[in-house]
Order: structure tokens, then sequence, then C-alpha cells
């Protein structure tokens, strides 16, 4: 085990939101198994107290937790020179890789459900009634088990990593002409692939910003409820498309022309190294907004009834304008970036 200030952090965090998930989800679970529509005064008076503490238990562990993920990178690069070749984070990730990379995985997950669940009892809590009440119960226990995979996941890993062997240099994964990000794109596009996904970049991500852009505007209220689900669910694929589209992007173009090294493609030098010193910016924008159009997703899918539809649709258009805020945002830092380079 490394022992800083990260990796103490981090076991703390980790251990806190084992604890209070676990009482969490029992809490929950038991909640949600007890719920019945018709109760006594006393009754119904007793359980919506309880309710109350459990969902204010759970936003407080919640959004602790979602800050995991950036933290996890900060605990990565403290890792770096402790690694004998380490040169960045990549060489750290070779140690205990299946670990890694099942974090790198959940982490997103788990930022995405944590987030989308609060919004979902924000929604609830601006009704009078908390019509949501139930759903939000049977969202809780999922966000509950992503939240314990991913606090054991930490736990385990942070205890096991001990640098006992000399890692290789970033550049044997990422500069070699079979790695992935060129191969799966080459594969689809052809040999021009760079310039194709440089085009589909800004084309789908324009799109994506316009689509964004239209629902905020008066004409959308003109729509016709089929020409609504058109638009959202056109979005919504769009969106999904636009992820690989902008990480083999980043990679393959972005990430060598502003490091100003043609030939090295590796993304944790990017975030890591310093070099460009608000790249970790970019991709947190990048992040915030798509995460954003899934979680107007869940808000239609969730929180659309006719006691808080008012209040959805007004937080709909908060996270529609997050979500157009942070896209453009981080195109706009890239786009300036590539420019002055």
């Amino acid at each position: 085990m490394i022992i800083n200030i990260y990796t103490l952090i981090m076991l703390f965090v980790a251990f806190v939101s084992l604890f209070l998930g676990g009482f969490l989800f029992y809490a929950a679970l038991r909640m949600l198994l007890y719920f019945a529509s018709a109760m006594s005064l006393e009754t119904k008076s007793k359980f919506e107290e309880r309710g109350y503490l459990v969902f204010l238990l759970a936003c407080m562990i919640l959004s602790v937790r979602m800050l995991a993920w950036p933290w996890f990178y900060f605990m990565l690069q403290s890792f770096v020179p402790e690694v004998p070749g380490a040169m960045c984070m990549f060489g750290v990730t070779q140690i205990l890789p299946s670990a890694v990379t099942f974090l790198q995985i959940i982490k997103p997950i788990s930022f995405f459900i944590m987030g989308g669940w609060l919004l979902c009892y924000y929604v609830d809590k601006a009704a009078p009634t908390s019509p949501l009440a139930r759903r939000n119960l049977c969202f809780l226990l999922v966000a509950c088990g992503v939240l314990l995979a991913d606090s054991i996941a930490d736990i385990s890993y942070v205890l096991r990593m001990k640098p006992l062997m000399s890692v290789s240099c970033c550049a044997t994964f990422f500069d070699v002409p079979l790695r992935p990000s060129a191969m799966i794109p080459q594969a689809i596009f052809g040999i021009h692939f760079q310039k194709i996904l440089f085009v589909l970049y800004y084309l789908i991500n324009i799109i994506l910003i316009a689509l964004l852009f239209l629902l905020l505007s008066k004409k959308w209220l003109s729509f016709t409820a089929f020409s609504k689900k058109i638009v959202v669910y056109s979005m919504a694929i769009v969106g999904v498309v636009n992820i690989p589209v902008v990480i083999y992007t980043l990679i393959e173009n972005i990430i060598p022309r502003l490091m100003q090294l043609p030939y090295h493609h590796c993304i944790y030098c990017f975030m890591g190294k310093g070099v460009v010193p608000d790249a970790p910016v970019m991709l947190g924008l990048f992040v915030i907004g798509t995460f954003a159009i899934g979680w107007m997703g869940i808000l239609h899918m969730l929180c659309m009834n006719a006691e808080t539809q008012p209040v959805t649709e007004h937080l709909l258009k908060k996270v529609n304008g997050l979500s157009a805020f942070c896209l453009l945002a981080s195109l706009m830092m890239v786009t300036i970036h590539l420019i002055f380079t």
C-alpha cells in the first residue's frame, strides 16, 4: 500500500461510503417493502419523517461520493513517482490492471446514476405530496448497489497497490501503429480516418449543441408531441455516438497537437503532465455536458406526471442549459487551443 494524503482521503471516503451506503440500502429496502398508499395519519407521519432522513442521508453521501471519480485520478497521479518506470498515470494503471479497468468503468457509471437520482429527488421534494417517493426508493437501491461496489473496489485497490515491478512507458501502448484508437476508426473510415474523425468531431458536436439550443428556444413550444419525441430521441442518439467520436478524435488528433508532440497520443499525459494546464477542464466540461443529456432522459422517463410536470420541465431547462453550456465551452476551448498552438 502506498500511503499519502490522496490514499488516506480515498480510504476514508470509501469506508464511510461503505458503512453509510450499506445502512442506506437496508433503510431504503425496508421502506420500499413497507411502502403503502393507504396508511393511518400517525403511521404516514412517521413514514414521512423516516423517509426525509433517509433521503437527506442519501443526498449527502451521494454528493460526496460523486467527487471520488476525479479524486481517483489525482490519486493515480500521486503514485507516478512511486512506480519504477512510470512516466504518467498509464504506468500506474499497469499495476493491478484489472482493478484499475473496473474502477475506470464503474466510476463514470456511478457518477451518472448518482447525479440522476439527486435530480429525481429534487423533483419529488418540490411536489407537496411526494408522488415519486416509490420510484425514488427503487432508484436509490440501484444507486446504493453501485455505490457499494465502487467503495469496495476503492478499498481493495488502495490496500493492494504495491509498486513491486517496473512498468513500461505509455508510448509502448499509445504510440504504436497497432494502437486500438487508430485501428478501430481505420477499420471503419479507411486510411484517412484522422481527417474524417476531425470533421465528425466538429460536425456532431455542432449538431448536438444546436439541438440543445433548439429545446431552449421559443420555437420548441410550437412543436407537436410527436416532433418533440423525434428531436429528443435524435439528441440522445447523437449524444451516444458523440462519445467514441470525441474520445478517438482527442487521442488521434487533438492531444498530439495540443501537447506539441505529433506522435504521442497518451490521454494520461494530456490530463496529468501539466503541458496543457486546462486539459482536465476541457474533459470535465465534455463529461458534464454529455451526462446532462442522459440526466434529461432520466427526468423524462421517471419524473413526468401531472403533479410534477411543471417542476420537471423547469428543471429540464436548467439541465438542458447546463449541457449546452458545457459542450459549447469544451468545444470552444479545444478550438482556441488548436488555433493558437
